[in-house]
């Protein structure tokens, strides 16, 4: 069978989409309205985390003094609490099985962390060692990938587009190892638009397509707000949800999202 041309037509006909996303919260902030809606409808979607937000600041007071565990420890709980409200009921980490090459002993993919190097680039923190997502080998997370993507064998694969929505180096790194893991596993990839804009449908420089999720507010809401570790829900705002980042800035989760498949 053809892939349709249609991005959206594939996700409408798909009965298993698999979801890759690089830290704990973005599946909700990129992709919770689109996940809501397709399970909703039907889909299984199964999700892949790269790494688990290891290197993310907190959000004051959000963790008891006397809470002992590490960051990533509480980011698995607020993840296992998003991905219910988005009705994902499959998840799994990047390099732990099954997301995880034939043979190939269990290993964790860190948080890079992020510094700007220079207005609109972005990179790895001074501190990312050597088993940060962007430093291990394109070609070993790109094999670990595709094992899942071989054994689920989904009908299509939700990805970042190549800007990374903002250009954080996990979020560049996963769009890479993405698509690497896509044509090795002969799996349509179907990139998320990283800049959320009101026209309604596509200009033809990019090639997206633009559709609303109505009925997807409550579960967004949920979603986000389940990660207090790093960001606080303002309240509704004209096409998404409010939100105030751990650093202050204010952003909106949109209701929409703009799909184009890879070429």
């Amino acid at each position: 069978m053809s892939t349709p041309a249609d991005p959206w037509q594939l996700l409408e006909t798909s009965r298993t989409v698999l979801a890759v996303h690089a830290h704990p919260d973005d599946e909700s902030l990129s992709t919770g309205a689109l996940i809501a809606s397709l399970t909703a409808a039907g889909t299984r979607v199964v999700l892949v985390t790269a790494t688990r937000g290891e290197e993310g600041e907190i959000v004051d007071g959000a963790v008891p003094a006397e809470d002992p565990r590490p960051l990533e420890e509480i980011r698995e709980t607020e993840i296992d609490t998003a991905t219910a409200a988005l009705g994902i009921t499959e998840r799994h980490w990047l390099g732990t099985a099954p997301a995880l090459a034939p043979g190939a002993a269990p290993r964790r993919y860190r948080d890079s962390g992020m510094q700007w190097v220079r207005e609109g680039l972005a990179g790895p923190s001074e501190t990312a060692g050597p088993d940060s997502f962007t430093r291990r080998p394109l070609d070993q997370a790109a094999e670990d990938l595709a094992t899942v993507i071989q054994q689920l064998r989904p009908d299509a694969v939700i990805g970042y587009d190549d800007a990374g929505t903002y250009g954080h180096p996990d979020h560049v790194r996963a769009h890479h190892v993405t698509a690497e893991a896509c044509s090795r596993a002969g799996v349509p990839m179907v990139e998320v638009a990283s800049v959320v804009t009101d026209e309604p449908s596509t200009g033809p420089a990019d090639g997206f397509v633009w559709r609303d999720h109505p009925g997807t507010s409550e579960a967004v809401h949920q979603a986000v707000d389940a990660y207090r570790t790093q960001l606080t829900v303002v309240g509704d705002a004209p096409g998404g949800i409010a939100i105030r980042h751990v650093g202050g800035q204010d952003d909106v989760v949109a209701l929409r999202t703009g799909l184009r498949l890879r070429r």
